[in-house]
């Protein structure tokens, strides 16, 4: 499955590695629907410095479209895997 970024996925720093680690190591949670009306999926992973990272990305079925990036504590709040299922 090929990954490609938007400009908005590097706004926080997060490596396209560490995001394509973390999406290749699980199915992303589906959050709704994008303005094309595709699953927007979502992820939550440790990147090489061992933080959590939050991802969100558009399914184009034969690409996935990342959109955003960013660590789980600029957002604040509990920083674990669960966060998955808040959106």
């Amino acid at each position: 499955m090929e990954i490609i970024f938007a400009k908005s996925a590097a706004k926080h720093g997060i490596s396209k590695a560490a995001v394509i680690t973390i999406i290749s190591k699980k199915s992303g949670t589906r959050i709704g629907s994008s303005k094309e009306k595709l699953d927007k999926l979502a992820w939550i992973g440790r990147d090489n410095l061992n933080q959590w990272v939050e991802i969100i990305a558009i399914d184009f079925l034969t690409f996935k479209y990342v959109i955003h990036a960013m660590p789980v504590s600029k957002r604040g709040g509990k920083e674990d895997e669960q966060l998955e299922g808040l959106w």
